[in-house]
């Protein structure tokens, strides 16, 4: 027994991918010629995009470790601490605004060429200046044309509200009117050789608004964090690669000036208070100075004892430590009324006077001026209603009733300290009742001498800290790396390209898609099997002669069309296999298919075979099956049914013996009416006595219904579909109109297989049981196809001839 062979990818898999590719080869390759063509045009008038980098280090080493410590205590806080912030904060509007006031770019300029637009950083010939603030707002990014006349003149135009506005000016002149002001300068250089080449050229100018500018480069500028570091790399993309170098050292340098302000700002507002610290303790040291000194004049000065100076010191003290914490009273208050008033400050408050030991304070404040400085940055970009304006806001709101709740209870902690400091004033004071008047109030006025001295010495202290501090303040952010070139960097025509063929071939696929869907065409007996469950009699090949000699038998006997009508034959044998009159109608869906092209040829394959075949032309609107056979249509069929002749009298023997043929006859104007009468029934009866074959040649079904009349009356019908008209949806509609009308006793017969399909159905197996063996006809199994209860070729067998049963 043999084993079958199984395999995944069967040639019948591949063929319908081969065939689509073949139908559709054209179509893939002109629509991807043109997406090329397009794609190259569109490639060369695209603009290339250039990109520069720099990089900048957040957090400089720089400093020295006593100045860190040194603007640690004055209670700097470094907004370089967070990268988020830092890019958000080279990123914002402002920041972005100030470079651009620094760098002009509010005009951009193009040279036009036929295909291309190419800008340019300047123009070598002129000079245009033209100013944003007095152009019309409908103007910004409307291109201007410029075409230069002569060496004294020039041509300006532009088209607004699909107008054009056309200005003749002269160089070196300042024009103004209600939508611009301009002035062109001509090089100096520019001779009269030169000029006709720039008279030549089409220059053009854009002039832009900062908001504009702003929308733009903030898109086009890209800062990512380098991992593990505080090194930011900047990367601007823009049309003009000088333009995108200059931007991005500026905005280095813009960078480094803002944060040095900040250091700065916070610098001056501790010395500002320090200052105003210091003018109220000199003025009370100048009175209590001149207070000591006129008491010493009028009193006599009294020595203490031991003990008494032991207190007096003490006192001193004392006091001075009630004189210090009511400063810093006074600054927790100071700091909650600036924290009331500059509710929406980004400026941090004077810390110089705060604890050191106060860390929890400082950092809550710290925390406090970064939400400030993040809320000012997004309110540059959102709207109030934000969400994110929300979150900020909210905490915000939780740091300050942070810090207001711990400025409470420091102050209520410092009250209690100056009772306790207050009470010890007193006892000490107790222990100097026993010294005279005049001595206690010059101790007194000694001893506020020297708090005041203590509080003073204290503060200049801090004053030279912050002093020596500004002088240690250099940027913490350092450019390691100057702008540079990356090069082209956009458009990325190869993937553009790609993406337009890719985008062709689709299109070629879904048009040949839509083409196999809707207009896709039989074109082998495979192909309609595949679609119907109706049998199929056969295939027929195209007959390139057809108009000459349709008689294939009689115009080429050992031919493919031939040899087609005999297999049809022999598989008829099979189809019809009881005994007695054979009556067959042959008809088809649509005009032009060829269905009387295949009665005459199928009656003439059944004659040559010694069967008496009669062919009746019941196409009563449109006869051919005279004029294929030479013969006069004066009557037939027509004439028969209307009682004027006998049908015996239009019987004519054809040039095939054996084959007998009844002409239409004239065209009745009720040819419908006619094929019900029951005469047709006498017609076939008699006839069926007298031949072994009879075939029916009826109209087309989809347009008459005729052959829904003669089917009924027959033993077989045979449906012609031709290759240049057989569809899927064809197929389907004869299927349904069948099923409706109850006919089962039909087959399908495909007609006009073209050559190169017919080498798959007929060359594979023609030849192998006809005239190559010498015989007078071929052995109709080769085509593949029995009916009925017959079985057909199983694909291990078909070489060998064998049939398996159904």
């Amino acid at each position: 027994m043999s084993q079958a062979k199984t395999s995944f990818l069967d040639a019948d898999d591949l063929r319908p991918i081969i065939k689509f590719i073949g139908k559709n080869w054209y179509l893939m390759m002109g629509f991807c010629l043109i997406a090329f063509v397009i794609a190259y045009v569109l490639n060369h008038r695209k603009q290339s995009i250039y990109a520069a980098k720099t990089e900048i280090l957040l957090k400089s080493s720089e400093t020295y470790d006593y100045q860190t410590k040194l603007l640690n205590n004055l209670g700097y806080y470094s907004v370089l601490q967070d990268i988020t912030n830092q890019k958000r904060i080279l990123s914002s509007y402002d920041m972005l605004n100030r470079v651009l006031e620094k760098v002009d770019y509010s005009q951009s300029y193009y040279l036009v060429g036929r295909l291309k637009v190419l800008q340019v950083d300047h123009f070598d010939a002129i000079n245009i200046k033209c100013d944003w603030r007095r152009l019309d707002p409908a103007l910004f990014n409307i291109p201007f044309n410029l075409r230069v006349l002569d060496l004294k003149r020039y041509e300006l135009s532009y088209q607004l509200q699909n107008k054009k506005q056309t200005y003749e000016l002269e160089f070196g002149k300042y024009h103004e009117d209600v939508n611009f002001a301009i002035q062109v300068e001509l090089s100096p250089r520019l001779d009269e050789t030169w000029l006709r080449t720039v008279q030549e050229q089409n220059f053009q100018f854009k002039v832009h608004s900062p908001q504009y500018l702003v929308n733009k480069y903030k898109g086009n500028l890209s800062i990512e964090n380098m991992e593990y570091t505080s090194i930011l790399t900047l990367t601007l993309k823009d049309e003009l690669p000088s333009r995108a170098k200059m931007f991005l050292d500026t905005l280095a340098k813009e960078y480094i000036d803002f944060t040095l302000t900040n250091q700065i700002t916070i610098n001056k507002n501790t010395e500002r208070f320090i200052d105003l610290q210091l003018a109220e303790i000199t003025h009370i040291l100048d009175s209590l100075e001149g207070s000591l000194n006129s008491y010493k004049e009028q009193r006599e000065i009294l020595d203490l004892n031991r003990e008494q100076s032991a207190a007096f010191e003490q006192l001193t003290k004392v006091e001075l430590e009630q004189q210090q914490l009511r400063l810093r009273y006074e600054a927790l208050k100071g700091l909650e009324e600036f924290l009331y008033r500059e509710r929406e400050s980004p400026v941090l408050p004077p810390l110089t006077y705060l604890e050191k030991e106060d860390n929890l304070l400082k950092d809550l404040i710290m925390q406090l001026f970064e939400l400030r400085v993040k809320r000012s940055e997004l309110v540059v970009d959102y709207k109030d209603s934000d969400r994110r304006l929300a979150r900020v806001d909210s905490s915000i709101k939780l740091v300050k009733n942070n810090i207001y709740r711990y400025t409470r209870d420091a102050k209520k902690a410092m009250e209690e300290r100056q009772q306790d400091v207050q009470s010890e004033v007193f006892r000490l004071e107790d222990l100097l009742k026993n010294i005279p008047q005049s001595e206690r109030d010059l101790l007194s006025i000694e001893r506020k001498l020297t708090v005041n001295e203590g509080l003073y010495t204290f503060l200049l202290e801090k004053k030279a800290n912050t002093v020596i501090a500004r002088a240690a303040i250099i940027p913490q952010t350092s450019v390691i790396e100057t702008a540079r070139s990356l090069g082209v960097v956009g458009p990325d025509k190869k993937a553009a390209m790609y993406l337009a063929l890719g985008i062709a071939l689709g299109l070629a696929l879904l048009v040949g898609f839509i083409r196999m869907l809707f207009f896709e065409r039989i074109e082998n007996t495979a192909e309609l099997k595949s679609l119907t469950k109706i049998n199929i009699l056969g295939g027929i090949p195209n007959h390139p002669d057809i108009d000459v000699e349709p008689i294939a038998l009689i115009n080429n006997p050992r031919g493919n069309v031939s040899e087609a009508f005999r297999s049809i034959r022999t598989n008829l044998q099979y189809v019809l296999n009881t005994e007695g009159p054979k009556v067959i109608m042959v008809s088809s869906l649509h005009p032009g298919e060829g269905k009387t092209f295949v009665s005459v040829n199928l009656g003439s394959v059944l004659a040559k075979a010694s069967k008496k075949v009669l062919l009746l032309d019941f196409d009563l609107h449109k006869p051919k099956a005279h004029k294929i056979f030479g013969i006069e249509n004066v009557s037939g069929i027509s004439s028969y049914l209307i009682n004027r002749t006998n049908y015996k009298d239009s019987v004519v023997p054809t040039q095939i013996e054996n084959l007998d043929v009844i002409p239409a006859g004239p065209i009745p104007p009720n040819a419908s009416e006619l094929v019900m009468s029951s005469k047709v029934d006498e017609l076939i009866e008699e006839n069926k006595l007298i031949y072994d074959y009879i075939i029916i040649d009826t109209p087309p079904i989809s347009l008459i219904s005729d052959s829904l009349i003669l089917i009924k009356k027959v033993d077989l019908g045979i449906f012609i579909l031709n290759t240049e008209k057989a569809t899927k949806q064809g197929v389907r509609y004869l299927e349904d109109l069948l099923r409706q009308n109850n006919i089962e006793n039909c087959l399908l017969m495909l007609n006009n297989i073209k050559q190169k399909r017919w080498k798959y159905y007929y060359g594979k197996y023609a030849y192998k049981y006809g005239y190559g063996y010498g015989y007078g006809y071929g052995y109709g199994y080769g085509y593949g196809y029995t009916y009925g209860g017959y079985g057909e070729f199983d694909k291990d067998d078909k070489k060998k001839g064998k049939r398996k049963p159904k």
